[in-house]
């Protein structure tokens, strides 16, 4: 097993989100996340590694990299509106309404912002890199998306072992 503690890693990103509908998170807040990684499977290749550091490392931070100083939207979520306007995007959930500059915002195919879906979103994006990088030695990936030190959310991907 390999695994990558984000803290200690330089795995993390400073983005704001809303969690809609929330009582205390339905407002524009941010986080500074922190982003740990595990991936299990067989020994592989010239060095026999999982997987190398740097390789994982790389996919990592380039997924943290687009997300940082964003405003973080769910694509996926059945009760907000969005249409784009000129350059900025208008959405709207229940009773409020936003106007934001497209460039400050990252709109994600999940269905809200939390830490969970964050997890699940970072798991999918390392999958697909791997898998475009041809690795099939691996059994899961875990990833926790932590919104500060000591409070984050988990979730595992079985993959496919060919």
């Amino acid at each position: 097993m390999l695994e990558l503690n984000g803290l200690h890693a330089g795995l993390r990103f400073s983005s704001a989100h809303i969690v809609f509908g929330h009582p205390t998170c339905g407002v524009i807040h941010g986080h500074s996340y922190y982003v740990d990684v595990k991936l299990y499977g067989e020994r592989a290749g010239k060095f026999k590694f999982v997987c190398d550091f740097k390789i994982i490392k790389k996919i990592v931070k380039e997924i943290c990299d687009k997300l940082d100083h964003k405003l973080i939207l769910p694509k996926n979520h059945e009760k907000v509106y969005y249409e784009l306007r000129d350059k900025t995007l208008y959405f709207k959930y229940e009773n409020k309404e936003y106007c934001i500059p497209v460039e400050d915002i990252i709109l994600l195919p999940i269905p809200s912002t939390t830490a969970e879906d964050l997890a699940v979103y970072f798991a999918n994006e390392i999958a697909d890199r791997l898998k475009n990088l041809g690795f099939s030695n691996i059994n899961w990936i875990e990833v926790s998306i932590n919104e500060g030190i000591g409070q984050g959310a988990c979730y595992r991907k079985y993959l496919e072992v060919k």
